[in-house]
């Protein structure tokens, strides 16, 4: 499995296996998703670019989360972005053929519109291959 896909894999599952989370959203999907009412959760379309250093392959990828959240409840927002950023930092750095070098939230962005909120939340991950 590439890299890309591994650390994909295992943050949604991740995401999916955390009972606290999903008291708190009704979806964590991969992709879009197909019926869901707000709160949900879905992981974006990544963007993987190689990395390395000597004798190590590897990469590193921009993985967003956004959350979709209905209404003015915006302390309902930051508990789930909150949640999230616990799982992810609390995320199994081994992967099988990879590990998990570094993992954080590298940019976020927060929009209010007219029927509640959307976060878009980008973690930088990297990624060497064992062996």
């Amino acid at each position: 499995m590439s890299g890309a896909l591994a650390i994909r894999a295992a943050i949604h599952e991740a995401l999916r296996g955390d009972e606290a989370l999903l008291t708190l959203v009704n979806q964590v999907s991969d992709g879009t998703p197909d019926k869901a009412s707000a709160p949900w959760l879905m992981l974006g379309e990544g963007v993987a670019t190689g990395w390395g250093a000597r004798q190590v392959d590897g990469v590193a990828l921009r993985q967003p989360v956004q959350l979709a959240l209905r209404g003015d409840d915006f302390a309902r927002a930051t508990a789930i972005m909150a949640r999230v950023d616990a799982v992810l930092a609390g995320l199994d750095a081994d992967l099988g053929d990879w590990r998990i070098t570094s993992l954080r939230l590298a940019r976020s962005r927060v929009t209010r519109g007219r029927s509640g909120w959307r976060i878009d939340a980008d973690y930088a991950v990297r990624v060497a291959r064992l062996g």
